[in-house]
């Protein structure tokens, strides 16, 4: 083998190993950007709004469906007196 080959196999190799041990960092940081909702979708739904406005339409009547509120008990229902509120989603 010569020289650049040698180099080219230590790259992939050093990198590789940079990989597996970044690799719980890396988990880590996307699973608390997860969970807190910080993502890069950001840019993605402003050029669905541009280039594929039925997407857009697509995605905003999904999340109206996911987050779907309760509804909440008026006054005088039945069983409202008794402590015990029932809600029925369907």
């Amino acid at each position: 083998m010569d020289a650049s080959s040698v180099i080219a196999v230590a790259v992939i190799v050093v990198a590789t190993a940079s990989l597996l041990a970044l690799a719980p960092l890396i988990h880590r940081d996307t699973r608390r950007r997860w969970e807190k909702g910080i993502g890069g979708g950001g840019l993605g739904s402003a050029l669905d709004a541009v280039w594929r406005p039925s997407a857009e339409d697509a995605h905003a009547q999904w999340e109206a469906q996911v987050e779907m509120p309760a509804p909440a008990p008026s006054p005088g229902e039945k069983g409202l007196d008794s402590g015990r509120v029932v809600i029925d989603l369907h």
